[in-house]
């Protein structure tokens, strides 16, 4: 008898109208002036983009790690190597350091970007939630200002 109680309900409610569309701002919220396809285009490049700035960052940090300090462990002084060659490798140091600093500040927009795709936000400056055109999409897809947002920001 309660199963057929429950089979009318679940009935019933099936017959309801539909439900009132959502307020704006709830759910997912497509990005303004952006195709799927668009998207799509976008998501791809990203996506190979941060495997491409993640390989890099491993083989930089990978470089970096893989010093000769083992090897200068076991000599008992420093005169063999003449200093040249110590400051050549002190640059060669510092310079990776600096570039896997680029290359994950670039990664973190990156996936930053990703992350605005995802949320249905991609494509909207984050300053006055204008619309970013697709032309500077197409240049630097992990922006995140339209242009005169951004040019209020480098004066």
């Amino acid at each position: 008898m309660a199963v057929k109680a429950a089979v009318k309900t679940r009935t019933k409610k099936k017959a309801r109208p539909k439900a009132k569309p959502r307020a704006a701002g709830k759910g997912k919220r497509k990005a303004k002036g952006k195709s799927s396809a668009g998207l799509e285009k976008f998501r791809e490049w990203l996506l190979a983009e941060r495997e491409r700035l993640t390989a890099e960052l491993h083989e930089i940090e990978h470089r970096t790690a893989r010093t000769d300090e083992p090897d200068r462990a076991n000599e008992l002084s420093a005169y063999e190597d003449h200093p040249a060659d110590l400051a050549s490798e002190t640059f060669e140091r510092e310079k990776d350091l600096a570039i896997g600093e680029s290359v994950e500040g670039v990664l973190n927009k990156v996936i930053t970007a990703l992350e605005k795709i995802e949320r249905g936000t991609y494509g909207t400056c984050d300053v006055c939630g204008g619309s970013i055109k697709k032309a500077r999409l197409e240049a630097l897809p992990f922006a995140t200002l339209c242009l005169d947002c951004q040019g209020r920001l480098e004066r």
